[in-house]
């Protein structure tokens, strides 16, 4: 019975653990025409993984030695982490096909980054955390370095590797300054402890580890450089996957590190949390608006993203009390939630349009696109006017909750930087839809992939930001319980 209480709560981690051996073997068994079953096999037993955690949701209970804890927001995270898995499932198999890459490979390896990112979400340790980190960051590696055969893919899965390397032993040593310190790797203990003691030279420097470390691999200025390269080099649908997996799995850790233990000081992080949500939005930005390159614009506008959460995460440091710092985490969760799923489809939408394998997605191959295919350019247009925030989809719901945090907690000059970055960002968004409905399409435009399960991923993508945009009202009951797990 004891081992039943300590298994159930982990029962999505048990499906992933699972569902990875089965596509394993099978995989070694299928002939090369029958690999397109894996692709149906993944997505059951990522939706079997998914209903597990509304049956766990509420169990609350710290498992393994105090080393995991399965509460509200860890469920929550799972949640999210297996619908972005589904949409990537469903995007990469006809890329994948064209360019005679192994499919079962790739659902092995991102199964593993989404278990590695189920441990990150449940962590109460900070070893836990680093394990969590690794087993999500290795296959990310390996997607990015997918295409083995092209130079632009095994440049960036190498730089990727290397700059990862140095980011997970930056960490590595502040994990081991704040034991040295505190005496414990526990996050509960660590916080019990700087609440006694307060603040020192060594926890300052111990912070600055950390900070660098975990902010790396959620792509934030200064430490973004590995990002554009990593992106446009990799098999398009998997950088859709790169851009959201990572970096939800890397908000999960900052939550844990820096409310779960670094809570008690978070006025002295504040001001550098505070600067780097700006330095990243910012920058992220203005290099977007210079690229003709759908694909690397998306890249770095996948930075500036992160400086729109990281704003979150400054308004809960900025709180005055529990109930506007719970605010800021909730516009985290909603805003990592709903770029998952509109960045993972906008990508997958470039992918659809690099059917010729050379061409790497530059703006002219979505001129005329109205014309030739206006179901997937309509797709195309909703998504592009989420990411810019406008209503009513799920983009602008997630910029007015940030917002709406930073302004409660006192932080009027950040949303007003907000806000302007917004309408920065409006033009390179925009120009992508003009293009699709203004401009004539190329002399000999390529192909278009009308695969079934892309167009399926398709169809999910654009239906959850409109109604995740029209019908927040669920969502944010569950943001408010799982964010009110941390308080």
């Amino acid at each position: 019975m004891n081992y039943f209480n300590e298994l159930f709560p982990l029962l999505p981690e048990l499906i992933l653990s699972v569902l990875v051996l089965v596509v394993i073997t099978v995989d070694l068994f299928l002939r090369r025409d029958l690999k397109w079953i894996l692709t149906p096999l993944t997505v059951f037993g990522l939706i079997l993984a998914g209903i597990a955690c509304p049956i766990v949701w509420g169990t609350n209970a710290n498992l393994l030695g105090g080393f995991y804890k399965v509460d509200d927001l860890s469920v929550f995270l799972k949640g999210a982490t297996m619908l972005i898995g589904i949409l990537s499932a469903l995007f990469a198999p006809s890329y994948l096909r064209v360019r005679r890459l192994p499919l079962g490979e790739f659902n092995a390896v991102l199964i593993f980054s989404l278990l590695g990112m189920c441990v990150l979400a449940s962590a109460s340790d900070l070893i836990t955390l680093f394990l969590g980190l690794e087993l999500m960051v290795m296959p990310s590696y390996v997607m990015a370095g997918f295409h083995k055969t092209d130079r632009y893919s095994n440049e960036g899965g190498l730089k990727y590797f290397l700059l990862g390397s140095f980011a997970s032993a930056i960490l590595l040593f502040g994990i081991s300054w704040t034991f040295g310190l505190t005496g414990s790797t526990h996050l509960n203990a660590i916080a019990t402890t700087l609440a006694l003691r307060g603040p020192s030279p060594g926890l300052l420097v111990a912070i600055a580890f950390l900070t660098v470390g975990a902010t790396f691999k959620a792509a934030a200025v200064p430490f973004h450089y590995w990002t554009p390269d990593a992106y446009q080099g990799a098999p398009t649908p998997l950088t859709g996957f790169l851009s959201v997996g990572p970096k939800l799995g890397a908000f999960a850790l900052l939550i844990r590190i820096f409310v779960d233990a670094l809570g008690p000081m978070r006025a002295d992080w504040l001001v550098v949390m505070a600067a780097l949500a700006v330095l990243t939005m910012t920058g992220g930005n203005i290099v977007a608006l210079t690229q003709s390159n759908v694909k690397r614009m998306l890249a770095y506008s996948s930075i500036a993203h992160t400086g729109y959460i990281l704003a979150g995460l400054t308004a809960y440091a900025a709180a005055g009390d529990n109930a506007i710092g719970q605010r800021g985490i909730e516009a985290v969760l909603f805003y990592v939630l709903g770029y998952g799923v509109m960045n993972i489809a906008a990508f997958a939408v470039v992918g659809m349009l690099q059917r010729d394998t050379r061409r790497y997605g530059g703006l002219g191959s979505f001129a005329g696109l109205a014309a030739r295919d206006p179901w997937r350019a309509a797709a195309m247009a909703v998504l592009l006017l989420s990411l810019t925030g406008i209503p009513p989809t799920v983009g602008f719901f997630a910029k007015l909750y940030v917002l709406v945090a930073t302004v409660d907690a006192g932080l009027g000059w950040l949303a007003v930087v907000i806000a302007l970055n917004a309408a920065l960002a409006a033009f390179y968004y925009l120009r992508v839809i003009v293009t699709m409905y203004m401009r004539d399409p190329e002399a000999e435009p390529a192909p278009i992939d009308h695969a079934p399960a892309g167009n399926l991923g398709l169809v999910l993508s654009v239906v959850g930001v409109l109604l995740l945009g029209i019908f927040p009202d669920r969502i944010l009951e569950l943001l408010r319980v799982s964010a009110g797990s941390l308080f």
